[in-house]
């Protein structure tokens, strides 16, 4: 194979995806330490990827036509494109393209089947970081698969001098959000600790946010007021994380830190799974109705929404104190 010295990694979004590939970047670093590292990802997740050390240049997507991303790509000149997002575009805009090209393999149809028919045949399934390694290992022989964190670019001075709990208690998705009279339960109980709240500038989010921050004078409401430097500063400074399935579980398990998630209507087997054996998980794997989506719905198609709503808050404020005796 021909000396790799630039390198193309696609991924066009989204948060949690983008986080996910932060292993991939280091490993593939490790793997051709002379090469360059470039990044194509839209405007609104450049923040993200700049955020990591062997990230070169990154290239924003924005209205480009399919010809028009093809010639940004292709002017660069690369050696080899890595593409980790494998949708229509990433596919038309990188065909007959002169580099090798190699894509990450996503199981849509497996997962389909586990949705509609809850025919599982992704009991082995492999984490979705692991594939974008596996996609290293086509080229590159790679020893160990093992999740790692990133130490990435941010600064890590404290914003907030006082211990605090960061609660993420938002979701892109309704099946995938704890309801927030949970999050007010769990808020309630916690004494004489300071909370931190984060979210994006969503009206989801500031909604759930301004209901909670509500609560307590002991809440600290960020959300819609960060970018990614701060969050990664918040995240990597505060005591605990609790939170959804969602980008934050696996920023705050890049950064290595103690986590508590809930699980809906999504399952293990989809790959976006905790990889930190310090993670808490709460999920109800008593319904036969889950998984009901491998992406997220904006309602309980059994009306009852037992996923989410069954969980014991004992329990959960039991993981709390347990991390803070």
């Amino acid at each position: 194979m021909p000396e790799i010295k630039k390198i193309l990694v696609i991924r066009f979004s989204s948060f949690g995806d983008i986080v996910l590939s932060y292993p991939f970047i280091s490993l593939l670093k490790k793997t051709f330490p002379g090469c360059t590292i470039d990044f194509i990802t839209k405007e609104n997740f450049s923040g993200l990827v700049k955020m990591h050390k062997d990230i070169g240049k990154v290239l924003i997507l924005k209205n480009e036509s399919l010809s028009e991303l093809k010639e940004l790509i292709e002017k660069n000149n690369y050696d080899l494109i890595l593409d980790i997002h494998k949708n229509i575009r990433s596919v038309l805009s990188t065909t007959f393209l002169k580099p090798r090209i190699i894509r990450y393999k996503k199981g849509t149809f497996k997962k389909l089947l586990l949705v509609l028919l809850k025919l599982n045949l992704l009991k082995n399934s492999i984490p979705v970081y692991k594939r974008y390694l596996l996609a290293i290992n086509k080229i590159h022989k790679i020893d160990n698969f093992d999740f790692a964190t990133t130490d990435l670019n941010f600064n890590k001075e404290p914003i907030l001098k006082e211990p605090y709990i960061l609660i993420a208690p938002s979701s892109k998705h309704f099946s995938k959000t704890l309801p927030k009279e949970i999050f007010g339960k769990i808020i309630n109980e916690i004494k004489n600790k300071k909370i931190v709240l984060i979210g994006d500038n969503t009206e989801k989010d500031s909604s759930i946010c301004n209901y909670l921050s509500g609560l307590s004078k002991n809440i600290i409401n960020y959300c819609g007021k960060t970018d990614f430097g701060t969050l990664a500063n918040l995240v990597h400074n505060s005591e605990i994380v609790i939170c959804n399935d969602s980008g934050i579980l696996h920023l705050a398990e890049s950064l290595g830190k103690k986590v508590i998630v809930f699980f809906g209507s999504t399952v293990k087997e989809f790959g976006f799974y905790p990889q930190l054996k310090s993670t808490v998980i709460f999920e109800n794997n008593n319904l036969k109705c889950r998984p009901c989506t491998h992406i997220g719905k904006n309602k309980c198609p059994k009306k009852h929404f037992n996923c989410m709503n069954k969980f014991d808050t004992n329990e959960i404020l039991k993981i709390i104190y347990e991390n803070n005796s």
